[in-house]
């Protein structure tokens, strides 16, 4: 049998080795055991959307849909506005109504008689949220010319 020679490079490596496992045992944050995260409580999200207005003949369809995680009950208004956004009209569409999480509801209204103008519908939806949900559309009333 053959004498094993030393390798060059085996005592530096196994110098850098004990060096860095010496590093990390004193360093306080460093571990080699796998740690989990922190469980983080899950709050459930409190969110909603107005997916559509839409003119049905003489009412407008209003569609809201809670995209969250928990019911909710909600309040909503349509509002119309002239164009230097004053506020012409409100109507209520919705009190207190709970909405099951990612359920969607329609609601309609009727529209309210409005001289011949422009005007920007808003529907307006408080869902318990930090903001509102809200969709807009534009409308313009033509004066009748017909006698």
């Amino acid at each position: 049998m053959k004498p094993l020679r030393p390798s060059p490079f085996r005592a530096p490596l196994v110098v850098v080795v004990i060096f860095v496992l010496a590093l990390l045992a004193l360093y306080p944050g460093a571990s080699l055991r796998a740690q989990s995260a922190p469980e983080r409580p899950t709050t459930p999200a409190v969110d909603g959307e107005v997916v559509d207005l839409v003119l049905k003949g003489k009412q407008l369809e209003i569609t809201y849909k809670n995209v969250g995680s928990v019911a909710t009950e909600i309040i909503g208004e349509l509002q119309v506005r002239d164009g230097e956004g004053n506020v012409v009209d409100a109507v209520a569409f919705v009190e207190g109504k709970r909405i099951d999480a990612g359920k969607t509801e329609k609601y309609r209204v009727n529209m309210p008689a409005l001289p011949a103008g422009k005007y920007v519908l808003f529907a307006l939806v408080r869902f318990g949220g930090p903001a509102l949900a809200a969709a807009q559309a534009d409308l313009e009333i033509q004066q009748d010319v017909r006698r």
